[in-house]
């Protein structure tokens, strides 16, 4: 699309230069007129000629911008428009993990910032738990890709230039365990992921941190973190000083950081459980039957914005029920949901969508105007940030139009971003098969079944009669069909095609060897081993796509895990081809792994009803890692 700025969106000039870097925008002496108009309200008009912009903040100028785009792609030039939004909330935000090895890249950020101005964001947290650089720190960071000084700053300015606030997502008490590890570190430490709090030079520690997004970040909100500290005082702080009520100790942990925020001129926000989980008997933050002690309540700061994070109730009732017990609080109140990024290489929409519906629906009802999506990567940053466009979509059609419906949400995202809904929302599939139970508790099949070793067979008993390997085939005819376009989505298509055929041939490798052994039957075995070897080849192969789409995306530091993990997948099949080949041709008398009764793991007894298990260090053996 060929735009050209009237004067009045003239200002405008460096966020839209910046977009042709990710979509089809250009300015152009010969493009339509596009002006720009101060309104209470965000409102499109063209009449086939020129168009006129009208809202409050510049992200209403580039959702408008993209609104104008797609109409001129679907309709034509030559069709007029008329848009009136008014969004359910004021502030929207995207908040993405750089935390969890996948460190996204300047570039890729930037592409990221395009298409979320598109979609009408205003925020973009970066969640940075030590991947960002502390000068008298040598240690935080080290070797995980942190940013320094100067690639935050021009972060910064990209990000404003098109309407987005970009904020500093830090940890300021636990889920530091990177940094803490270190032997540097020991006098910091309290527990292995927890700071040692009442020690100054815990807190000088954290002024360095607050001090150096100052100087990078042009916004004064900061989150300052302070989420599932279980163990607070549990570690080195009970030997030191003896036992100490947590919350106690959290009382005036939050008091001395909100202080230094304060100091350098931020406005600090925080993740609320620590407060629900003090007034737990279980230590739960969703305790339905909670009470909240006014005690617990009038600790808070009103200074303070707390965070509620919720990823995980399917009833509109129970967020209903949270964001009333968070309003007793006198801090104001955000909302943040959860992508479902973190269950292995895709993300799964389909528990996506069960969850943020009544979420959003709750948040507009109980008058919620500020909303953040997440974008976790517990165990390694599995999931390529490319695929998780369309959840960030849901979230914006939601705040501007209050709909889910897919056809307009997955229009919206073809023009925002070039990406295909429906190919999006196919990832959900690589986790759970139709015959599954609908009451199983996210299972997430993609992710054990692709590290899980086949000779051990862990959860093989667990899967057996699903349909994984059938699944699995018909999602690498899909994909293979998707990646057959060459546009800019072929790499990642490419990936789920592969990923799909190494789950084709392995997901059910393990329980066909067991039968096979067992019942000596020597031409399947042969048949097995040939299977192994070349899901062995597809795996490699998968290695070599997923380290193409990572060096897109993000910088090289945390893929070695990746490498270590697939890597380790392969030699496992070749060790399985290898032993099976001996054992039929006499070379050894068995195969302990295979004589071993299964046991089912994640199967609730007499049911279908599966569990999911998250971490690779428990899928892969039932050794110690």
């Amino acid at each position: 699309m060929n735009i050209r700025l009237e004067e009045t969106a003239v200002p405008f000039q460096p966020g839209v230069s910046l977009l042709s870097s990710a979509v089809d925008i250009f300015i152009t002496t010969n493009g339509i007129p596009v002006a720009w108009e101060n309104s209470d309200h965000l409102v499109i008009y063209y009449d086939g000629k020129k168009a006129l912009i009208k809202g409050q903040i510049p992200s209403h100028f580039f959702r408008g911008l993209g609104l104008l785009k797609e109409h001129l792609e679907t309709s034509g030039k030559d069709s007029s428009l008329t848009i009136t939004e008014q969004p359910v909330f004021s502030r929207l935000g995207a908040s993405f993990d750089l935390s969890r090895n996948a460190v996204m890249t300047s570039d890729a950020l930037t592409r990221m910032f395009c298409r979320l101005a598109l979609m009408g964001y205003q925020e973009v947290y970066l969640y940075t738990e030590d991947t960002y650089d502390l000068p008298d720190y040598p240690f935080f960071g080290y070797m995980r890709g942190k940013y320094s000084p100067e690639e935050i700053r021009f972060l910064d300015e990209k990000a404003c230039s098109l309407g987005l606030e970009l904020i500093p997502c830090i940890q300021t008490l636990g889920h530091l365990e990177r940094f803490l590890h270190w032997e540097s570190s020991t006098a910091l430490r309290d527990t292995p992921d927890v700071l040692l709090v009442d020690e100054d030079a815990c807190y000088k520690l954290i002024e360095s941190m607050i001090a150096q997004c100052r100087s990078c970040y042009r916004t004064n909100r900061i989150h300052v973190g302070m989420d599932e500290a279980m163990h607070l005082g549990l570690g080195a702080y009970l030997k030191k000083h003896g036992y100490q009520e947590p919350f106690s100790l959290m009382q005036r942990h939050v008091r001395r950081v909100m202080e230094i925020a304060i100091k350098y001129n931020f406005r600090p926000m925080m993740w609320s459980d620590m407060y629900f989980r003090c007034a737990s008997r279980t230590n739960d933050y969703y305790e339905e039957n909670l009470v909240i002690p006014s005690s617990v309540i009038d600790s808070a700061p009103e200074e303070m914005e707390l965070v509620y994070w919720d990823y995980y109730h399917a009833e509109q009732s129970f967020y209903d029920h949270y964001i009333r017990l968070h309003q007793q609080f006198h801090a104001p109140l955000c909302f943040a949901g959860g992508m479902w990024t973190w269950l292995g290489p895709a993300p799964d929409y389909d528990v996506f969508l069960r969850n943020a519906k009544p979420a959003l629906l709750s948040c507009m009802q109980n008058h919620i105007t500020h909303v953040i999506l997440t974008t976790w990567g517990d165990d390694g940053g599995e999931t390529s940030p490319q695929a998780m466009l369309l959840g960030f979509q849901y979230y914006a059609e939601f705040c501007y139009r209050q709909t889910f419906d897919k056809q307009h949400v997955c229009s919206r995202l073809l023009s925002c971003t070039g990406a295909d809904g429906n190919a999006l929302s196919l990832l959900s599939s690589f986790y759970k098969t139709d015959l599954l139970s609908p009451e199983s508790d996210l299972p997430n099949g993609a992710k054990f079944l692709l590290y899980q070793d086949p000779l051990l067979g862990i959860f093989d008993l667990d899967i057996e009669g699903m349909g994984f390997a059938t699944q699995y085939a018909n999602l690498e005819q899909c994909f293979s069909d998707y990646s057959k376009r060459n546009d800019a989505w072929q790499n990642l298509y490419l990936f789920y095609a592969l990923l799909a055929k190494v789950l084709k041939n392995k997901s059910e490798l393990g329980i066909s060897l067991f039968h096979a052994y067992n019942e000596k039957d020597f031409d399947r075995l042969n048949e097995l081993a040939v299977q192994a070897e070349e899901s062995s080849a597809d795996c490699r192969a998968l290695l070599e796509q997923w380290r193409i789409l990572w060096e897109m995306e993000c910088r090289p530091f945390g893929f070695e895990i990746l490498e270590i993990r697939l890597a380790g997948v392969c030699s496992r099949l070749e060790t399985t081809s290898r032993r099976i080949r001996a054992f039929c041709m006499g070379k050894i008398s068995e195969i302990e792994e295979l004589s071993i009764q299964r046991l089912p793991l994640l199967r609730k007894k007499d049911t279908d009803q599966l569990h999911g298990i998250y971490f690779w260090k428990d899928i892969v053996s039932a050794a110690k890692p």
